[in-house]
């Protein structure tokens, strides 16, 4: 039986909205409402599953395919666009921004790597 947590995963993954396809799509456009969504869902995930014996594969892979994709584009990340200086950034403050925003993912991915072990 699939979890409602891992249907919902699933929806977000499969949307446009997914954080890795709006970065692809949006030419490096940064989505701070796809992020927190995201986090919110596969922590939901690791919790539901935290008594299982395994994740499903397309979980899996969303660890060993997208964040690591996702945290080499903004790493290569070199300013920001005009719609971010829109927004109220500057070059340093959103590049600063990306900088946490990696060490989150890094963050994120670890927790799901520690839960492979408990």
């Amino acid at each position: 039986m699939v979890k409602e947590s891992l249907k919902n995963f699933c929806k977000y993954s499969a949307s446009d909205e997914e954080l890795f396809m709006y970065i692809r799509t949006n030419a490096g456009e940064w989505n701070e409402e796809s992020f927190v969504k995201m986090k919110e869902l596969v922590r939901e995930v690791i919790k539901d599953y935290e008594n299982e014996d395994c994740y499903p594969k397309i979980f899996i892979n969303y660890f060993v395919l997208n964040i690591p994709s996702i945290i080499n584009i903004l790493s290569n990340f070199k300013g920001c666009t005009d719609e971010e200086l829109r927004k109220g950034y500057t070059e340093e403050s959103y590049l600063s921004m990306i900088a946490e925003r990696i060490k989150e993912l890094k963050k994120l991915k670890l927790e799901f790597q520690n839960s492979l072990w408990s």
